[in-house]
């Protein structure tokens, strides 16, 4: 697992935490005068217009890679505190297994932060793993089956804040078009597929209920992030398959002393109806592969903690557990526990926003994350 750039990365940031930087050796943009340290706050604060953003993928079920983005920021950054800016952003990355992915999206804040928009689109093509719904393993090997999907997706969603209220309550459509090919060998049995090669088309409506008190958006340090929805697939929005989809999650922060921050996640999802296999929900945590362990149901909880060792740099440790559940004749998966440890250092001080790596274990690989901001983000 060679990372030479982001290594150093952290190498510069080390030595520029503790050896104060002099005033044209990077750029008076990018060094904080208070305490001569590697810092982005003024870059971003100030930041109205183009801004090219490299992407780091270190996801172990579709390998390492990157790719960029360009950012367009149509107001800056810090023109209200605690509020994102309304951004548009082309993108597109590639990984080593040759997933590759491009796009463009756009975040509209409007009304002073009263209604937010959120739309994108893209196309590539995801090349992974598919084990079955959990537990069902006719292969006698826990490999799994290697697939590829060319992919088109949009999503169009707005949410209204109720009352001047932490809540907002929202409306969203989803269209994802996949045409799907498995590698198969004569023992492999095709267990939950309609076959080797097939098209599939899903499309939702979504209502949502959020609430958010988090102190930043960026890296929290207390408040509560919460958000109920339901998803329905149907012929009328333009699904191949009716079935429904349902979510609940929320996460905490809570400022234990002024060294120690305690985070915790809970989530749950479950499907009603026949979806296709790129649908069900799965075990998503830090040292578990994307959809190795899918459900009808899925429940999980996680807890981080995150030590600030000096005002620069923090030591994050985090553990957490999940488990698939299937009725009729699929078994439920067993109990998955995934932990690790990280560092991470504040890249931009005036807006609280954290920039590191963690090393996470799961039940059969060790894996690598770069992280920038929070760890977590609502699904």
């Amino acid at each position: 697992m060679k990372r030479p750039t982001f290594v150093i990365l952290i190498i510069l940031l080390l030595f520029s935490s503790i050896v104060p930087v002099r005033a044209g050796w990077l750029s008076d943009t990018f060094i904080d005068p208070g305490d001569g340290c590697l810092d982005m706050s003024r870059w971003l604060l100030e930041k109205e217009g183009f801004l090219p953003v490299p992407i780091i993928i270190t996801e172990p079920a579709i390998g390492y890679g990157g790719g960029l983005a360009a950012v367009y920021f149509h107001d800056k950054v810090g023109a209200q505190k605690g509020v994102p800016p309304s951004l548009s952003v082309l993108f597109g990355a590639a990984t080593e297994n040759d997933t590759w992915l491009v796009g463009g999206g756009h975040l509209g804040i409007w009304a002073d932060d009263n209604i937010r928009y959120t739309g994108g689109l893209g196309v590539g093509t995801i090349k992974m793993r598919y084990y079955g719904l959990s537990g069902r393993n006719d292969r006698g090997n826990s490999h799994g089956v290697h697939f590829e999907s060319d992919v088109f997706f949009l999503m169009q969603e707005i949410q209204f804040r109720l009352w001047k209220s932490p809540f907002f309550a929202g409306i969203a459509y989803t269209f994802v078009n996949t045409d799907n090919q498995f590698r198969l060998t004569p023992d492999e049995p095709l267990f939950d597929l309609p076959g080797i090669k097939f098209k599939s088309r899903a499309a939702a409506v979504t209502l949502m209920l959020n609430y958010d008190t988090r102190d930043n958006l960026f890296t929290p340090n207390r408040g509560v992030a919460a958000e109920l929805k339901a998803m329905d697939f149907n012929d009328l929005w333009g699904s191949d398959q009716d079935f429904r989809r349902y979510g609940a999650s929320i996460l905490s922060y809570t400022t234990l002393s002024n060294r120690l921050v305690l985070g915790l996640r809970a989530e749950g999802e479950m499907v009603d109806g026949n979806a296709p296999f790129y649908a069900y929900p799965y075990i998503d945590m830090r040292g578990i592969k994307a959809m190795q362990y899918q459900g009808e149901k899925v429940l999980l909880g996680e807890i981080e903690l995150r030590w600030k060792l000096t005002p620069r740099w923090f030591l994050v440790g985090f553990g957490g557990t999940g488990k698939a559940f299937n009725d009729d004749m699929r078994e439920d998966s067993d109990i998955i526990y995934g932990r690790g440890a990280g560092i991470r250092y504040l890249i931009a001080s005036k807006l609280g926003l954290q920039l590191g790596f963690d090393v996470a274990r799961g039940p059969d690989d060790t894996s690598i994350y770069i992280q920038f901001g929070s760890s977590w983000v609502m699904q």
